[in-house]
């Protein structure tokens, strides 16, 4: 039958895709695989340093969701963009090959790193590369480069830079090998953890799992699994200034690591051989040994500014298949997470209201959107009816917010209005100011949305039809989950809709049995009003309503407490 196979777009994911599927039909000739380019959040953002968008995971998210939401069935990675951990519902089930895991020089002029002259600029993005090089050359300029291998080498030759750090594999996976100047020695300048191993994931129940299993390269998976028991010690993605390089021989396992505090160092090494059936448990002791060999000071500004939710735990309720980024972000800054989603988001019990709108979408003149869901659930629903994406074009968008535009731009649509407050009042106010009167205006949401923007729309003289282009469901509470939030062993609940807080007050029964201990935090206004009028002890309101802004406001509240 056909597998479909999910990768980011670029030349070097789709090369790395493609060998992917060439080794899965070898082992399955009866199968017919389909690429499936997607683009992710890494992609979309090539503006803002990999540092600050937070490294693992930002080439990973949109990949996992489609292969949850079951749009592919399997995600082809380069080992090192995947975060220590997935949604309970993943699994990595193979790592079929591992390219050169070496870094590489490649310069304008000198013949290699010792011969750049004082001051020159060397591009890279990665921690881990800038903290080895100011090691082995603290004389250099380090400039931040985004963007793909092309783009990179480009900006090389016209002068950007006099030198690059990149990854041998992906050089060689594009055929520019002849483009290097130098090999780095892995001992000296130690890979990152994965560096050069393809992941391929798949969805757990998958019926073909032991098919692709079948790609899966034994001592690969095991030098690769050592080197990410070492860096998930740390409880953090790729912002960390880490390497790990694991060489499995026969019965032993060599891993070298070298890890700094910052950029600047000092890098810390060490070099070890376990082993190999206890390898992977050693990796993440060594780890913890090394944050303690940390000058003091150091060690204790890296905790608290790596992991300052070290500690706590948090609850996450928010729909199925959408926490995966927020759980990813808590548990880097050292969170336990406890996942618990009490929304299931469910078609309409009937399509034909929303078929009629579609299919003369072109009469509207504003299609607004208030959600990412209400977004995905409408462009999967023009899929069906055959409605080319191209018909949007022809009709003003506004989103609530950013993730809601992004879903959009991901498809190549641009919307026309998102307001700088990411609430339906704002929203109504941008239209309003944009000129609705006489317009016609359809709003696709949830069934259980509030009516505050439709009435708004209404009293400036708008034509609005309400869309219910999906429901939320309720799912029940755990006991566990419950005992916890009754015995106070869970420390925040993050509540990212007024929905959310409803199905969690349904799910209890009594607000009044939760322990005093437990803290909420809401990600704006809207939601931190429903949260009161229920009884619920709000400790702290998102400035930024967004799931980014609802984890900065936690770590605010932590550190103002410690």
């Amino acid at each position: 039958g056909e597998i479909r196979v999910g990768t980011r777009g670029s030349a070097l994911a789709l090369a790395q895709a493609r060998a992917v599927i060439a080794r899965l039909e070898r082992i399955e000739p009866t199968s017919s695989c389909t690429l499936v380019p997607i683009t992710t959040t890494g992609d979309r953002d090539r503006a803002t340093s990999l540092t600050i968008l937070g490294g693992t995971g930002v080439f990973v998210k949109e990949l996992h969701e489609a292969l949850l939401a079951g749009a592919i069935d399997l995600a082809v990675h380069s080992a090192k963009d995947l975060p220590t951990s997935l949604p309970s519902e993943l699994d990595i089930v193979a790592f079929p090959v591992r390219a050169d895991v070496r870094d590489v020089l490649v310069t304008r002029g000198a013949s290699s790193l010792a011969t750049l002259p004082p001051g020159a600029r060397v591009g890279t993005s990665s921690r881990r590369r800038r903290a080895l090089l100011a090691a082995a050359r603290p004389d250099l300029t380090l400039v931040d480069v985004r963007g793909n291998v092309d783009t990179r080498l480009r900006k090389l030759e016209d002068g950007s830079y006099d030198a690059l750090v990149l990854a041998a594999a992906g050089l060689e996976r594009l055929g520019k090998l002849a483009q290097v100047t130098e090999y780095l020695d892995p001992d000296v300048f130690v890979p990152a953890p994965g560096q050069g191993a393809l992941a391929v994931v798949c969805r757990r129940d998958d019926p073909r799992r032991d098919i692709f299993a079948g790609m899966d390269d034994l001592e690969i998976r095991l030098a690769v699994m050592v080197e990410r028991a070492f860096l998930s010690a740390f409880g953090s993605g790729c912002t960390l200034p880490l390497g790990a390089y694991a060489t499995v021989a026969g019965d032993t396992v060599r891993l070298r690591v070298a890890v700094a505090p910052d950029e600047h160092g000092p890098v810390i090494r060490d070099v070890t051989v376990w082993q190999r059936d206890e390898a992977i448990e050693r990796a993440g002791a060594l780890a913890q040994e090394l944050v303690r060999s940390l000058p003091t000071t150091a060690a204790r500004s890296w905790s608290l500014v790596a992991k300052p939710l070290a500690g706590r735990r948090v609850l996450v309720v928010r729909p199925a298949g959408q926490e995966q980024e927020l759980v990813e972000r808590l548990r880097e800054l050292g969170a336990e997470v406890v996942v618990e989603p009490l929304i299931a988001i469910v078609p309409p019990e009937d399509w034909g209201e929303v078929d009629r709108a579609l299919v003369r979408i072109t009469d509207y003149d504003w299609l607004v959107f208030t959600s990412v869901n209400g977004v995905r659930s409408v462009l999967e629903r023009l899929s069906v009816l055959g409605i080319p994406l191209e018909a949007l074009a022809r009709v003003r968008v506004a989103t609530i917010g950013p993730a809601t535009a992004r879903a959009l731009q991901e498809r190549g649509i641009e919307p026309a209005l998102v307001p700088d407050r990411y609430v339906a009042e704002a929203v109504a106010d941008a239209l309003i100011a944009a000129g609705v009167t006489g317009k016609r205006v359809l709003l696709a949401r949830a069934a259980e949305a509030r009516d505050v923007l439709p009435r708004r729309l209404i009293e400036a003289g708008a034509e609005v039809l309400v869309l219910p282009v999906y429901r939320t469901e309720q799912r029940p509470l755990s006991e566990a989950v419950r005992r916890e939030l009754e015995q106070g062993t869970i420390d925040w609940v993050l509540l990212t809709a007024s929905s959310t807080v409803r199905s969690l007050v349904a799910a209890l029964g009594d607000a009044r049995s939760l322990h005093e201990r437990v803290q909420f935090a809401a990600i704006g206004p809207v939601t931190a009003s429903t949260a009161r009028a229920f009884g619920l002890r709000v400790a702290v309101v998102a400035t930024r309503y967004t799931s980014e802004g609802l984890v900065e406001a936690v770590v605010r509240a932590e550190r103002s407490e410690r």
